[in-house]
């Protein structure tokens, strides 16, 4: 199974939004009923309308039943992302899962589904657990399956009943400072029978690097991708108990920490990598050689996920394929036996973005969800038989459909880059301020999309200009454009920003004056370098979990992230690249930022440390720069809980509205 681990996490782009036995494990605690976050330097305000009358119904299409034609959907439950059962087209979702923390993904049992498997983490800390929840005992918090200390990263069934299998990692990120020379990164590849987690046993380990791109072929064979340093290597694993074999050669590059979306056919695996050319394409994998194929490299887009048919299904059902053109999505059926191209299907989707398409296990329906203008998650089936698009859910008829379009401008050498423009309504005369929304990763990319109630509501009610750009390093544009950033090259991306800067200065409906700059994650680090480079001519910064320091956050990041950061931003043991980074660090250029910040950061986070976030604001308010700080005891990486989203919510709707008002933050 792939790891759907974008549902709730990976590099944020807006934020509003060794193995023991399973000792101690039991019930998962309750919801806890009261707000954990805390602001310092936020002066009292009138309160803007709260957060859950402005979201619209998010449904996330997670898997079919495996007998029946039903869905299992992730939709909110007291204002939080739980498992629900949907039994037909237009039906109101029935809770499964309860508990204080999100679902992250699930499988039914694919035999005769008397259970489904789920993960959630705690307190947005992303060590993720196995939850196991049988059917008809719901709505229930589910029995926990493994232990706490690692995290479970991706699961899949074996077929005929064997079990499950899957990845587990070792956390160590808060060992210490001392521990930090010695961490090494540490992943195993487990089997369990969910009815008896006490026999969980160890198939591989690895030790110095990570298993990853867990792949399961009909016949039981489990594919695992070996990551150490710069080389990876595909091993074979079976259940009685001998080492991985390696399937072909070893490659260079590290693995990117998320499956490639690959599925099974046979003794072929099929998947997505850009084997030839710019763009990711279909590739064709040799289960019992290694040797890749590429195929249909002639699409100049990408191809960003596929869904394979159950073997069951024979060849009576094409490859899925889903290419991202121009930000959005398409869907194709594509024959690999057949001399015909692939064929474009389901044309009357609006525009947006199509995710987790998944076949189902006895009808040729295809289940996903797409994101666009009027829905940040809506339910959709396709029917091969007949070719009948039908909506399982509906879409958000009360918001108005902002109209979003692209916006160009060349960098300082020469470089195009585009971002998405959402202009405010007419209504708003003159100069609009202008509010840019930097995407994380960095390999992520600006879509059309759904906008958050906080994006809405600054377009709808504060007239704002939105503007989402797509810097160097984005993806989307093809290998080359991916890398314009990596290591010495990571200060042009801030000049994209620059540039886009001197965009607005000439535009007519904008103005210059009243830029407000914000983003999370490596959004987060752009926005404090924008903030020290640009601070003239911008009015404001949101700083959500950012990077302030790449050399401890090279350091501190979990083990079995640092290999990836390190190819994306340079190698912080390396004394000349040390000093490279420590000084293009925000942290390092904090005298530079005298413009209003807004700070963000979970207590939890797992990637960037928290310490950081507070060691810049004190180095901000040392120096007389007004700051607020916003933080929350049970968060991570992003704000999850409805009390803590609200209070985002509402701290950023105010501190937008003060800086383009030019009034004081700290009044």
């Amino acid at each position: 199974m792939r790891n759907r681990s974008s549902l709730i996490i990976g590099c944020l782009a807006v934020l509003v939004l060794g193995v023991a036995g399973c000792s101690g494990i039991g019930p998962a605690q309750p919801p806890a009923s009261t707000a954990q976050f805390a602001g310092t330097g936020i002066p009292a305000f009138q309160r803007h309308a709260p957060l859950a009358r402005k979201e619209a119904p998010a449904l996330r299409f997670v898997d079919w039943h495996p007998q029946q034609r039903e869905m299992l959907v992730l939709a909110r439950s007291q204002g939080l992302m739980q498992l629900h059962r949907l039994a037909a087209p237009g039906a109101v979702p029935e809770p499964l899962t309860q508990g204080a923390d999100p679902v992250a993904e699930a499988l039914w049992e694919p035999q005769q589904a008397r259970y489904l498997v789920f993960t959630r983490d705690q307190g947005g800390d992303e060590a993720y657990r196995l939850h196991r929840l049988d059917a008809g005992k719901q709505p229930a918090p589910g029995q926990v399956l493994t232990p706490a200390g690692v995290r479970v990263k991706e699961f899949a069934f074996l077929p005929q009943g064997r079990g499950l299998v899957f990845l587990q990692e070792q956390l160590d990120r808060k060992g210490g400072d001392e521990a930090t020379a010695t961490r090494q990164a540490r992943s195993w590849l487990m089997w369990m029978d969910p009815q008896n987690p006490a026999g969980a046993r160890v198939l591989g380990e690895v030790t110095g690097g990570r298993f990853g791109d867990l792949r399961i072929t009909p016949e039981g064979t489990i594919l695992v991708l070996r990551s150490q340093g710069q080389r990876s290597q595909l091993l074979s694993f079976d259940l009685s108990g001998a080492a991985g074999r390696p399937i072909g050669r070893a490659q260079s590059g590290t693995d990117d920490g998320e499956a490639s979306d690959a599925e099974r056919d046979g003794d072929v695996v099929w998947g997505r990598q850009a084997l030839q050319g710019e763009f990711r394409h279909l590739t064709r994998l040799s289960a019992a050689t290694g040797e890749r194929q590429a195929l249909l490299t002639g699409l100049s887009a990408d191809l960003e996920a596929l869904a394979v048919p159950p073997a069951a299904a024979g060849r009576s059902r094409p490859l899925a394929l889903v290419s991202n053109e121009g930000g959005v999505s398409a869907l194709r059926l594509y024959a690999p036996d057949s001399a015909a191209p692939p064929q474009r299907v389901a044309t009357d989707l609006p525009e947006g973005q199509l995710r987790n398409a998944r076949w189902h296990q006895q009808l040729p329906e295809l289940g996903f969800h797409h994101v666009w203008t009027q829905s940040p998650g809506q339910v959709y089936s396709w029917n091969q038989a007949d070719g009948k698009l039908t909506a399982w859910s509906a879409a958000d008829t009360e918001g108005t459909a902002l109209q979003t379009g692209l916006l160009r401008w060349k960098s300082f050498d020469g470089l195009e880059i585009s971002g998405l423009h959402t202009p405010p309504p007419a209504h708003f005369k003159g100069p609009r301020p202008v509010y840019i929304s930097l995407h994380g990763g960095p390999a992520a990319q600006a879509r059309p999309g759904y906008l958050s109630a906080t994006l809405r509501a600054l377009v709808e009610q504060q007239g704002m200009h939105l503007i989402q750009p797509n810097v160097r390093g984005s993806d989307g544009f093809g290998k080359r454009f991916l890398a314009l950033d990596n290591g010495r090259l990571r200060e042009n991306a801030t000049r994209d920003v620059s540039a886009l800067l001197d965009l607005i200065a000439t535009r007519a409906d904008m103005d210059a004056g009243k830029v407000v700059v914000a983003g999370g994650s490596y959004g987060g680090y752009l926005t404090l370098a924008v903030a020290a480079a640009e601070s003239p001519r911008i009015a404001g910064s949101i700083c959500r979990v950012g990077i302030a320091n790449f050399v401890s956050f090279l350091e501190h990041t979990e083990s079995y992230r640092r290999d990836n950061r390190r190819a994306e931003y340079g190698d912080e043991r390396d004394p000349a690249m040390r000093r490279f980074l420590t000084e293009i660090s925000p942290l390092s250029r904090v005298d530079r930022m005298r413009k209003p910040m807004f700070i963000v950061h979970g207590r939890n986070d797992p990637r960037v440390p928290y310490g950081k976030a507070q060691q810049i604001v004190s180095a901000l308010r040392a120096q007389g720069t007004p700051v607020w700080f916003l933080t929350a005891e049970d968060e991570g990486h992003s704000f999850t809980k409805p009390a803590n989203r609200d209070e985002l919510h509402q701290n950023t709707l105010e501190f937008v509205r003060r800086v383009v008002q030019g009034e004081p933050i700290l009044r």
